[in-house]
């Protein structure tokens, strides 16, 4: 089992550990590798296995008006960092003060004060520090003056080009769903919390749950989509709707699901989607039976894309 802490100063230390070291958005198949080499090194060595993240993406404290979206909240970020293996994962949060810091003052801070590294392992692109001005070069030389090897993990790769969380956000926010997944090796996915809505969709005989998502959520270009639910354990199929529909100009929302073959009450819970195909992009019908038509037809698609 995975310990997870929010990794305070003053906290016991892991003692001797091999730290796998990122922001991990994504977890996608790279971070993942990583991860798993970490964790090997860590049973070689006879060392815990530490994963080191953050509670949020730094930009969202350094340069929020222009923080790129994400593709995990941390709920999510953690749940599938602790099922690559380690022995504990140490959530560092990111402030202000934190974004300030020097980067050799930040391994003592961060690194040392959590743990006695054996090993550290990064991607190859690592940065850290005030400005980002701490690289893999700097690490390794603070690694040589305290005893501890640095790693650099070389970038897997996918169709010719590495696998970044810059290139899944890209594919995300195009729509490119299935790309998206195969970078990420599952389904790219968005929480949100359901909340009342307009009743239009009810009102032509397909009742769908109007999502609110973090500010910061990776949601897909606006369309129609295919994906999958998951509602106390149970997997059901959904036609997913992303963006305000041209039908309804009045409408609050940008996400709307339809959960397929599930009837009950939904309020103010928070569901995991999972996008699993773009159907077609967001248009205008001539009247509601044109509509109520083309909602059937992706929902039987869905069904059939879901496999449930």
């Amino acid at each position: 089992m995975t310990r997870i802490a929010i990794w305070q100063p003053g906290m016991p230390p892991y003692g001797r550990a091999v730290a796998a070291l990122g922001v991990f958005d994504g977890v996608h198949l790279g971070h993942q590798a990583l991860v798993r080499e970490a964790v090997a090194l860590a049973k070689a060595h006879d060392a815990s296995s530490v994963v080191v993240t953050f509670d949020r993406d730094p930009d969202q404290v350094v340069a929020p008006a222009s923080a790129a979206p994400q593709l995990l909240d941390l709920d999510q970020k953690l749940s599938l960092l602790a099922g690559l293996g380690p022995d504990a994962i140490a959530v560092m949060p990111f402030t202000q003060a934190l974004a300030q810091t020097p980067p050799l003052v930040f391994l003592d801070e961060v690194l040392l004060d959590a743990m006695t590294p054996v090993c550290v392992v990064v991607g190859h692109d690592f940065r850290f520090g005030h400005r980002a001005e701490g690289d893999v070069t700097a690490l390794v030389r603070y690694g040589e003056l305290h005893g501890f090897t640095v790693v650099p993990h070389e970038l897997v790769r996918a169709g010719g080009e590495p696998i970044t969380s810059t290139r899944i956000r890209a594919l995300v926010a195009a729509g490119d769903v299935d790309g998206a997944a195969t970078l990420l090796g599952r389904p790219h996915q968005v929480r949100g919390m359901v909340h009342h809505g307009r009743g239009a969709g009810t009102g032509i005989g397909f009742a769908t749950a109007n999502l609110s998502v973090d500010l910061y959520s990776a949601l897909p270009a606006p369309g129609v989509y295919a994906g999958r639910v998951s509602i106390d354990g149970a997997q059901y199929a959904a036609a997913i709707s992303v963006g305000r529909p041209p039908s309804f100009p009045e409408a609050r929302d940008d996400f709307e699901v339809h959960v397929i073959g599930f009837d009950g009450d939904l309020y103010g819970r928070t569901l995991p989607i999972d996008f699993l195909t773009r159907l077609r992009d967001q248009r205008l019908f001539e009247d509601g039976a044109s509509l109520a038509a083309a909602i059937a037809s992706d929902i039987a698609l869905a069904r059939g894309i879901a496999g449930l």
